[in-house]
């Protein structure tokens, strides 16, 4: 147990459970026990030792199995009902030596049916059938960061670590029926010492006669190639996070474009033209290794040069820009920073053309509340002097624009105001010059945290955002730069207030990121590992639950959380050769029109809940991919409650945090769909299901599908060249 992160999940509320196959299997538990306590709803098998929670370290308190004798077993035993739904399991499992034998079980009547264990010649393994499947080597005293998916109906399960698959379609052991328990134990020939925690189980259900056909296939960005998918990689300057401990999770997961901090803090610590470069090349060597794309900002200020009287700005999140001689050793840095890593640059010397760091974000969210009345003049001028520096070191880098929230007036006075930022002799009225200073911006980010991630409102504010920026260029694109949300409680930051859970938070990034790929929107989630705060070097830590993966205060990664997998089957699917069908288009008034236009489809059987869709058609072959939801687009609502009230909008059901984790059975007909063969994917297990053939209907080129099952998280529906099962 990670003591700032001790979050329990409600228990599931599946709804329709006899009509949908459901059950109950939801567990999470952190051992939060009392030291020397048995472990609560748990079997202990105690034959061969004890299984008592207990303090690992300062920051960990986790369930261990001592096991002292080499002719009996000690393990521990978690009921699962009788689950024939998709199951995924998942925990993190250490052994204090390499000389026993431990395995985690998932079981049933007729015994274990998928395994990954430890050996104790130092191997870990897994089974196809009766074969033994090698999955490298353990070290002890590291823990083992586990998932397994499993599928009773088709008596197969897949294997990840650290949020890489490295087993797939792998055969039950024994034969069919329901999983009933999850056993974690040392065996009876060897004695040892095994620690266990962060167990998360949880069902995933599908219709009756829906049966799963395979699984999304995780690809790599080397794989993918290019998408609009963004995660990121900040506040490694101010040491909120270490790259370390989540470079491999950030490299498995998909995304082909990161978002960096390099911090001029971090980088300049003693304000005397010496760069300490060591850390920005690690993220950025590695990044473009694996071919993901760095997305650098250039920010923040420098405390150091502060205090020699030269006003550098600050070096955190709502500080003052540079200012005075402050700007020039800003751009000093700036322009080290770009020969480094540009292609062809110091760090990328023949390397090819396109071998480095081509996009760059200036400065971040210089309109926060405590920026002054004249921001957004004072940023179009540092803009213009950061973006000339950057262009002219590399006159075909690719420029972003930056705010806090998404504020159109903000954008437009921005963009005015770099406009008419002339240079010293200009003539007025130069176009040529002001259609060159409008040049330095390619694009614009915005960051809108809202906990109602399809809210209309955004999505037309977002139409309106592109609507004023084309005012001064069509070929600037925006871009969702920041996002995501926690999966704890009193989290800092944006939704501080709110109550998310690791259900709620794969709810919310989902529904984030389709709605965005979806509209053709560029889209990024903060972080990729939970960071943690510090305001000053004597505060003590507060933690940032937004990341994919979690960290204790000491920075240690600990597990990849739910919301990973679905983020990473995300990426899988989604890459540039899906385009968007739906589009945005500004609405004026969101409770007669959608922003969202351009896919007809219409639903029965969805009750008081709204299905919202986001549509995507394959390069090449046209077929489609749909992803549906329960959100919240009064456009497609009544607009009046049942006793006559109006709906306020605010209070809709579909917002999260929601911890309902019920699907309804829903009727939908597409107008004009393109899927020869239709398939369901479960975003969030990854699981492929075959549509039964009497839930589908054709009319013409209308597409009816019947009980599909939708709620908070997004599926999909999508033909089965795409889904690749």
């Amino acid at each position: 147990m990670v003591a700032a992160l001790a979050v329990t999940t409600p228990p599931s509320a599946f709804a329709d459970a006899a009509a949908q196959g459901a059950d109950t299997a939801d567990i999470t538990d952190a051992f939060t026990g009392d030291v020397g306590s048995s472990p609560a709803g748990w079997s202990v098998s105690a034959e061969g030792g004890t299984a008592t929670v207990q303090q690992l370290s300062e920051l960990e308190r986790s369930l261990r199995l001592q096991d002292d004798s080499t002719t009996a077993s000690m393990a521990v035993t978690r009921s699962l009902g009788a689950t024939r739904s998709t199951l995924v399991t998942a925990l993190r499992l250490r052994a204090a030596q390499t000389t026993s034998v431990i395995g985690v079980h998932l079981r049933g009547t007729a015994g274990a049916a998928a395994t990954v264990a430890m050996d104790a010649a130092g191997r870990l393994y897994t089974y196809d059938g009766a074969k033994r499947v090698e999955l490298g080597t353990y070290q002890a005293g590291q823990w083992l960061d586990l998932r397994i998916v499993a599928h009773p109906t088709t008596r197969s399960y897949s294997v990840f670590l650290k949020g890489r698959r490295v087993a797939a379609d792998l055969s039950f052991r024994v034969g069919a029926g329901p999983l009933t328990e999850l056993r974690i134990g040392v065996s009876r020939e060897t004695a040892g010492t095994a620690w266990i925690d962060d167990v998360r189980v949880f069902a995933s259900p599908a219709p009756d006669g829906w049966r799963p056909v395979g699984t999304v296939t995780p690809r790599t960005a080397q794989q993918i190639g290019s998408s609009r998918l963004l995660s990121g990689c900040e506040t490694t300057g101010r040491k909120y996070a270490r790259f370390s401990e989540y470079r491999d999770q950030l490299l498995a997961l998909g995304t082909t474009t990161c978002r960096v901090q390099p911090e001029w803090n971090a980088v300049e610590a003693n304000a005397d033209g010496r760069y300490n470069w060591t850390m920005v090349d690690e993220i950025v060597d590695t990044l473009l290794e694996a071919g993901v794309q760095p997305w650098l900002q250039v920010s923040y200020g420098n405390w150091a040069y502060g205090k020699k009287g030269i006003p550098a700005g600050g070096a955190n999140l709502g500080a003052p820009l540079p200012s005075g001689a402050g700007l020039e050793v800003n751009a000093n840095w700036v322009k080290a920073m770009v020969e480094r890593y540009k292609p062809g640059g110091v760090r990328y010397q023949n390397r090819g053309p396109h071998y480095g760091v081509r996009h760059w974000e200036i400065w971040n969210e210089p309109n926060h509340p405590d920026a002054p009345p004249t921001i957004a003049a004072d940023y179009a001028a540092y803009y213009k002097l950061m973006a000339t520096t950057i262009r002219q070191q590399q006159p075909d880098a690719v420029l972003f624009g930056v705010e806090y929230g998404i504020d159109v007036a903000f954008a437009d006075r921005f963009m005015a105001a770099l406009k008419a930022a002339k240079d010293n002799g200009e003539a007025d009225g130069d176009t040529a010059e002001q259609a060159a200073r409008i040049g330095l911006v390619n694009g614009f980010s915005y960051h809108p945290y809202s906990n109602y991630p399809d809210n209309p409102v955004l999505y037309n504010t977002m139409a309106a955002l592109r609507q004023v920026l084309a005012k001064y260029s069509p070929a600037i694109e925006i871009r969702q730069g920041e996002n995501g949300a926690p999966s704890t409680a009193g989290s800092v930051g944006a939704f501080g207030q709110d109550t998310f859970t690791e259900y709620s938070q794969n709810s919310y990034n989902l529904r984030r990121i389709i709605g965005d790929l979806g509209v053709g929107i560029s889209t990024e989630l903060l972080g990729t590992v939970d960071l943690w705060y510090r305001w000053t070097p004597s505060s003590a830590p507060q933690i940032n639950s937004k990341g994919l993966v979690a960290a204790t205060s000491d920075l240690k990664a600990t597990y990849t959380k739910r919301s990973y997998y679905g983020v990473q089957n995300v990426a899988a699917l989604f890459d540039d050769t899906l385009r968007p069908v739906t589009r945005l288009e500004a609405s004026g008034d969101i409770k007669t029109k959608s922003p969202i236009q351009g896919f007809d489809f219409t639903t029965s059987g969805n009750g008081d809940r709204t299905v919202t869709a986001r549509a995507f058609e394959k390069n090449g072959s046209g077929q489609q991919a749909v992803a549906l939801w329960f959100g919240g687009d009064p456009a497609q609502q009544p607009r009046y409650d049942s006793t006559g009230k109006e709906i306020d909008v605010a209070a809709r059901p579909d917002r999260v945090p929601n911890e309902d984790r019920a699907t309804r059975p829903v009727t939908v007909t597409f107008a004009d769909a393109k899927m020869s063969n239709p398939r369901l994917v479960d975003l969030t297990t990854g699981t492929v299901h075959r549509i039964p053939p009497n839930a589908v209907s054709r009319h013409g080129n209308s597409l009816t599908i019947t009980g599909l099952p939708i709620g908070n998280t997004p599926v999909v529906v999508a033909d089965r060249s795409i889904t690749g099962s």
